[in-house]
């Protein structure tokens, strides 16, 4: 199968902050259209208009960038559900959450192919998933509790990582009724089920 790539860009000469954004761009594309393993640093390196000795300087390897574009997507996505449940209460925040969540894994290609599909992920990031549940849970409880939440810290906490556990879960062995992965199902399911944990 050819991939056809996006013509190359000019010389970044850009600040290091809009470099680096620039890196994580390309990057997250390559990962998104090839998967990890075939994903190329020089089409990285090429695609963010930069030379293949700053990529190289900055993430000395690939599973270094991908971490850092796995930050990156997951801060994007917290921010994107933090949004999502302005104004809500604590219960339908989470409802929404969870709504939106499914919103986002089934649109976008990057976060789909990370989450879903690309074996090499699960392998790269093996050692991080309990942090990465620590900061999930972590982010969550406390926009629960802006949004209201009383109960105490430590239920909320538990609670939350139970929930966190279940996305994972659900993201990694999908329903096979590819229905119930519908944002009006997902919502459903967590009313019912999920929103009654948290008060």
């Amino acid at each position: 199968m050819t991939t056809t790539r996006a013509p190359r860009k000019t010389r970044n000469t850009s600040s290091p902050e809009d470099q680096e954004q620039a890196i994580l761009a390309a990057a997250g594309a390559e990962f998104a259209a090839v998967g990890v393993r075939r994903a190329n640093m020089d089409e990285v390196a090429a695609q963010a208009g930069i030379s293949r000795s700053t990529l190289y300087r900055r993430f000395p390897n690939k599973e270094t960038l991908l971490l850092a574009v796995a930050n990156d997507l997951y801060e994007r996505g917290m921010h994107r559900l933090e949004q999502a449940v302005v104004g809500l209460g604590p219960s339908e925040a989470l409802v929404e959450a969870f709504a939106e969540g499914a919103v986002m894994v089934s649109d976008d290609p990057l976060m789909r192919r990370l989450v879903l599909t690309d074996s090499e992920m699960k392998g790269i990031t093996a050692s991080v998933t309990a942090l990465f549940i620590d900061m999930v849970t972590d982010r969550v409880a406390a926009t629960l509790r802006d949004a209201g939440a009383t109960m105490p810290a430590d239920d909320l906490l538990k609670a939350v990582e139970l929930h966190v556990r279940l996305v994972i879960s659900y993201l990694e062995v999908p329903a096979s009724d590819e229905s119930r992965q519908e944002p009006d199902e997902v919502r459903a399911l967590a009313t019912k089920f999920l929103a009654p944990m948290i008060w």
